[in-house]
């Protein structure tokens, strides 16, 4: 190697440190400007949002608040899971160490009862019991093991009878925080009830309000024009972003080997005619059970993940080179902008939020704004887990 290839070697190394670290904050700076714009078109839909009619401010408010509720609800039944799992350790720990203590005390007991046979001066009955020197040498160290031995139990025991100590107590604070949650959750599910009822009421007023003005056409073309100018919009700041995703295998040679987001019935609404109006469904809806866990088509960056009319609790997955794949209606959503996610994570639950009558999911898949046949690009009967 030239003394020229040995000096540019050595520059390269010294100096790739400082291109990594360049190379990070640029990207957690385009990160960062990302999801600024991202949170500012957030902000302008919701500003959007709110000078609708009352009914559709009231039902984004309440559906928002079903999903953190639902939420909340789930982080309790993992922390119910994780105090009974910790009460299970607890459990076969207290018996473990019930049965160390019963094998120490009848050890001990044994070596008492030697004792007491022998009498309690049993080492000044060793010296003078006339025995032939080196017998009573061995006869005296193997009294220093029984001895030994025995300060070895009641140690032991003692240890054990501490360690039993701890165990009940924190059984005792387990217990107490069990019911803490338990009783939290109790509270959030009555809490869920409430806004579940009202938001009923809410869809009675607004559908009336829809019929006496005969405005159903109107609404659904002007949530068409919502999730189209949403789209357009994050198209335009993506194409701006130049961090590309990180997964070096491209969408589009996915095609036909997608897993569907959910186990469930899958109604190919796509392409028909979305009544009363003449506008064309553009993905497909799922019909699943309420609560199941929505997942991730492929890997991508959250580029949009909040309440948009028609389509109710909204997650839009960039998944590079202009695909996006969209998932509306869930009850809550887990993720936020920015993140990024792989095929299988979990981004949100089954719900009917948007004001829909059943749960189920909408799925979209858009290639350069264009909406594509997700039937095209999901495997038959090839789903991800519900749970």
């Amino acid at each position: 190697m030239s003394r020229y290839h040995v000096l540019s070697l050595g520059l390269t190394l010294l100096l790739s440190p400082a291109i990594c670290a360049d190379d990070k904050a640029r990207k957690e700076q385009e990160l960062t400007q990302l999801t600024t714009k991202i949170e500012k078109l957030r902000k302008t839909i919701e500003v959007k949002e709110s000078s609708k009619s009352s009914y559709t401010r009231q039902l984004r408010r309440i559906e928002k608040q079903i999903g953190d509720v639902s939420r909340q609800i789930r982080i309790s039944d993992q922390a119910v899971k994780t105090k009974r799992k910790m009460l299970e350790t607890l459990e076969s720990n207290k018996t473990s160490i019930q049965k160390d203590i019963a094998l120490h005390n009848q050890q001990l007991s044994q070596q008492l009862h030697a004792a007491y046979t022998l009498g309690q001066q049993e080492r000044i009955k060793l010296f003078f019991s006339q025995q032939d020197p080196s017998n009573l040498q061995r006869n005296l160290t193997y009294y220093e093991y029984f001895s030994n031995f025995r300060l070895q139990q009641i140690t032991a025991s003692k240890q054990n009878f501490e360690r039993l100590i701890q165990n009940q107590n924190k059984t005792i604070a387990a217990k107490s925080e069990l019911e803490k949650v338990r009783s939290q959750q109790q509270q959030q599910k009555d809490n869920l009830r409430s806004d579940q009822s009202q938001r009923q009421k809410i869809l009675a007023q607004l559908e009336s309000q829809l019929k006496q003005q005969g405005t159903h056409l109107s609404q659904l073309e002007d949530d068409a024009k919502e999730l189209k100018s949403l789209i357009e919009s994050l198209s335009a700041i993506l194409a701006e972003n130049n961090d590309a995703p990180r997964s070096t295998e491209k969408f589009i040679t996915l095609q036909g080997k997608l897993s569907w987001p959910v186990k469930g019935d899958v109604k190919k609404l796509f392409g028909l005619t979305k009544p009363p109006s003449n506008l064309l469904w553009q993905g497909v809806v799922i019909h699943a059970t309420q609560g199941n866990n929505v997942r991730a088509v492929s890997h991508g960056r959250i580029a949009f993940a909040d309440w948009l009319r028609g389509m109710g609790n909204l997650i839009i997955i960039d998944h590079g080179n202009g695909y996006l794949s969209l998932y509306g209606h869930n009850e809550s959503l887990f993720k936020a902008a920015g993140e990024w996610v792989e095929a299988g994570d979990i981004i949100g639950s089954i719900g009917n939020s948007g004001g829909q009558s059943e749960p189920g999911l909408y799925f979209e898949i858009r290639a350069k704004g264009k909406p594509q046949n997700p039937a095209n690009w999901c495997k038959t009967s090839n789903w991800f887990s519900s749970i």
